[in-house]
């Protein structure tokens, strides 16, 4: 999604996602979801790697690895097996660590 895009609704999707513009809804991703320094998202985001350079106003459900850079803005919570959040980053929220398997923390493939 381009900086001037703007989408309500639910998106699926089986490679790589970068959102750069704003995004409403659900995000079932089953690669890397990277919400890019421009981009903002409202709503749940579930795939097997996230990172944060911009704004995510919901939760955030990782299968392997969630990374908030040190650009990132996440007010909700954050569940992955792995997370890594840098200095400057600006978490709002709580952190639940474990394997996908005890929370099921990502599951794109469900709708």
């Amino acid at each position: 999604m381009g900086p001037g895009s703007q989408f309500v609704g639910e998106l699926t999707g089986e490679e790589d996602v970068l959102v750069q513009g704003r995004f409403e809804g659900t995000m079932r991703v089953s690669e890397r979801l990277t919400v890019g320094p421009g981009g903002r998202v409202e709503g749940e985001i579930h795939a097997r790697a996230v990172l944060v350079l911009g704004h995510v106003r919901g939760q955030i459900f990782a299968g392997e690895r969630a990374e908030l850079s040190a650009t990132a803005v996440v007010e909700g919570n954050v569940e992955a097996p792995k997370i890594v959040i840098a200095e400057g980053a600006r978490l709002e929220g709580s952190v639940a660590m474990g394997s996908p398997d005890e929370g099921g923390a990502a599951r794109p493939s469900e709708a």
